[in-house]
């Protein structure tokens, strides 16, 4: 449960946003590791086997630094190996695009574009050293998510009707709901986390909830998909929660779905301690990254 509670943190579950729902400062990461089939590689050999691939989703666990730190050290590496390529990111939303383009080509500030982008708590300590890389080397950053205020709006009624016109400009064109493997799974992290509370959320209320979920992956995979067909020899590096990406389901199921040809990989993260028990529920165009958990 509190693998799952934790791929659910910010990215998926907390659908207002990550603002004061995490704060942390960067730790010292810890050692991580890369494994493809079931084979310890280096750091550049999963670069390498990426560069394959027209997508790779690489999932996080927000709160942790180790993995941050593994982000950082992989965007610049696939960058050395693979120069055409973006970085795409759940961190940003799809209303903010032109203000990362701006701070991007150097027409504001760090201030203003902090005022103006909607940053999360951990911005600065973790997702600001990317941010920089992509600025300093010309790097083009896709701001991929649905605005939070809509999803937030969307989990509260499941009405896209209510919706500021002006923002529907942002929905996907295509919002695919589906009860199958993804929907048992988040049923069941909610169904775990209410355990032994006195308020529980009702069948209606987890819905809801799964709904807006899936608009968030759909968001996310139609702006990678749409990137991609414009740009198809430009490789997308896309940074995630681990629940939309874990056994390829979420934003990835749904980008191959609209985009069947396009080639994606997930790096996933696993606690080092796990590996031996979950490394084969796992199959092809999966890369594990072990961590352990501070």
């Amino acid at each position: 449960m509190k693998k799952l509670m934790r791929m659910l943190v910010c990215g998926s579950l907390l659908l207002t946003g990550c603002l004061g729902a995490v704060s942390f400062a960067q730790e010292k990461p810890a050692e991580v590791k890369y494994y493809y089939d079931d084979n310890e590689i280096s750091s550049a050999q999963a670069v390498k086997i990426a560069g394959d691939y027209d997508v790779v989703f690489f999932d996080e666990y927000h709160d942790q630094s180790s993995i941050h730190q593994a982000e950082l050290e992989f965007f610049t590496e696939f960058y050395r190996q693979n120069p055409k390529m973006i970085l795409s990111m759940e961190m940003f939303e799809r209303d903010v695009q032109p203000t990362v383009n701006d701070y991007l080509n150097g027409a504001i500030s760090l201030e203003e574009f902090l005022n103006s982008s909607r940053p999360w708590d951990n911005y600065l300590t973790d997702y600001k050293p990317l941010v920089e890389f992509a600025k300093e080397n010309g790097i083009s950053v896709l701001a991929s998510n649905i605005p939070r205020r809509m999803a937030a709006q969307y989990a509260k009624t499941g009405d896209f009707s209510l919706i500021n016109d002006e923002d529907k400009k942002y929905l996907p064109q295509k919002h695919l709901v589906e009860y199958e493997a993804y929907y048992n799974k988040f049923k069941q992290y909610m169904l775990q986390e209410q355990a032994g509370k006195p308020m529980k959320m009702t069948p209606e209320r987890i819905e809801l909830f799964y709904k807006a979920q899936c608009l968030k992956d759909d968001t996310m995979a139609e702006s990678i998909v749409e990137f991609s067909k414009v740009h198809e020899n430009t490789k997308v590096l896309h940074l995630q929660g681990a629940f939309h990406g874990d056994e390829h389901l979420g934003v990835v199921e749904k980008a191959n779905k609209l985009h069947p040809a396009l080639k994606t990989i997930v790096i996933t993260p696993v606690e080092a301690k796990d590996y031996e028990q979950v490394k084969n529920n796992y199959g092809k165009d999966t890369i594990l990254l072990t961590f352990v958990r501070k």
